[in-house]
């Protein structure tokens, strides 16, 4: 049983850290790959190795060594996420004689078991995901490479009444990311490079909490603001077996984020009312993709790609708070898989088509893990897309992508009150969920 009001509202900040941990990294987990608009009209097959916007500073630095030139890229994808939660016999236990256990020691409680109160929701939300990308040559053989990306700006909300109000009501993170990268071409055949990535997050939780001096009449409120850096690295590999045939390995490290933040509560006991500060240090997984890319002819490609994501580095969660005490959640996520394939298409100079298909496969082990503030599933998803080349300068791309989420299901009991069972909440939850991608991008070269 994962208890949230066992060691009070604090853990409103373990979420705020849970949230963090999950979307920064690239396995599944409501991640945010889109980091390029040319790449989502292809299922983000192949990474970067298309060759056909400079996204590789992201994807895979040594795949700049495929260009040459001066360019800058900037991009906006629109991510609008529906995520139906209907109630499939959540319930509260707690004693009938509530106010006399709380106020004259030694009642025995009466334990009764209700339906809980609320409705359905849809958790879902939209957001726009910015890209921004600046390459040079520095000489023949070495490139550089500057992204400026928001690849985790996402997030769950829903109704302060919905059934689920004492696990999440919003959940919203908003991320900066500056990678600064390099590489180098060592023979005709071979490239490598490697880059810092600086990241910035900042999050923003809130959950209603049960009060026992109006038991059922009105909520307590809990709001967490956390932010803080955090600082890893990429690498990558290329290599070109012609002019036709390449392929790529890129690796992005594990992200240690040490994140600081404030828990306020409103509208509940006088003695738990205001602000208090606390910390998490959450342990990022890494992750290795590979990439593969043909040209069959003049006018068709095809490519594909796989990546791991180390995600069962992420056992658990520790939080310290600023009176000395700590709270601990078990996490225990899987180790995850993606896989896609994708194509496309030279019509002429002036326009290219693009279509691909991606499988992402969830880490979360089962509905014990699974939460209202990500609920996570398996997805497949198809992208569409094209670029415009007006001239040999500029190209403007779009891309669409529809995703659809595999069934996911809640069933998570939490303590509403701090002394363990005397009041619990069970969350029974089903989860229906999909995606409408659309982005908008332009490059330039100088």
């Amino acid at each position: 049983m994962k208890s949230y009001k066992s060691q009070g509202p604090r853990s409103i900040l373990a979420a705020a850290g849970f949230l963090i941990a999950t979307s920064p990294v690239h396995g599944s987990g409501l991640q945010i790959t889109e980091q390029s608009v040319t790449g989502l009209g292809r299922a983000f097959a192949g990474g970067s190795l298309a060759n056909d916007d400079v996204s590789a500073v992201y994807y895979n630095p040594a795949d700049m060594m495929l260009s040459s030139g001066t360019q800058a890229q900037a991009g906006m994808t629109f991510i609008g996420i529906k995520m139906e939660a209907d109630n499939t016999g959540s319930t509260t236990r707690l004693p009938a004689n509530l106010g006399n256990v709380l106020t004259q020691p030694g009642t025995v409680p009466v334990f009764v078991t209700l339906p809980s109160r609320g409705g359905n929701d849809d958790g879902g939300t939209n957001n726009l995901v910015p890209n921004g990308y600046f390459v040079m040559d520095i000489n023949d053989r070495m490139r550089f490479g500057l992204g400026v990306t928001a690849p985790f700006a996402v997030s769950t909300e829903y109704s302060r009444d919905w059934v689920g109000r004492y696990h999440a009501v919003k959940s919203e993170l908003l991320t900066v990311d500056i990678n600064p990268s390099i590489a180098y071409r060592i023979n005709d055949n071979f490239s490598i490079g490697g880059g810092v990535s600086a990241q910035y997050a900042d999050a923003t939780l809130t959950q209603a909490l049960f009060n026992p001096l109006s038991a059922f009449v009105k909520d307590g409120y809990a709001e967490v603001k956390a932010d803080g850096w955090a600082f890893g690295y990429n690498l990558g590999v290329l290599w070109e077996f012609d002019p036709a045939t390449r392929i790529s390995l890129s690796y992005r490290s594990r992200i240690n984020h040490s994140v600081d933040g404030d828990r306020t509560i409103t509208d509940y006991i006088p003695s738990r009312n205001g602000t208090v500060s606390a910390t998490a240090d959450v342990t990022l997984p890494d992750w290795l993709g590979l990439a593969v890319y043909k040209r069959f002819n003049d006018r068709w490609a095809v490519m594909g790609g796989a990546r791991w994501t180390h995600w069962s580095v992420f056992d658990k969660l520790q939080i310290d708070f600023a009176d000395g005490t700590q709270s601990l959640t078990q996490e225990n996520w899987n180790d995850s898989w993606a896989f896609n394939i994708g194509v496309s298409y030279d019509y002429n100079p002036e326009w290219t088509f693009r279509a691909g298909y991606v499988y992402d496969q969830t880490p979360v082990p089962s509905a014990e893990y699974t939460t209202p503030r990500i609920p996570d599933a398996n997805r497949n998803a198809v992208g569409l897309g094209f670029s415009y080349h007006p001239n040999r300068q500029l190209s403007v791309d779009f891309g669409y992508m529809y995703i659809d989420f595999a069934d996911a299901r809640t069933d998570n009991t939490i303590n509403l009150l701090p002394v363990p069972g005397l009041a619990t909440d069970t969350l029974r939850v089903d989860y229906t969920g999909s995606g409408n991608l659309v982005g908008l991008q332009a490059s330039y070269r100088f």
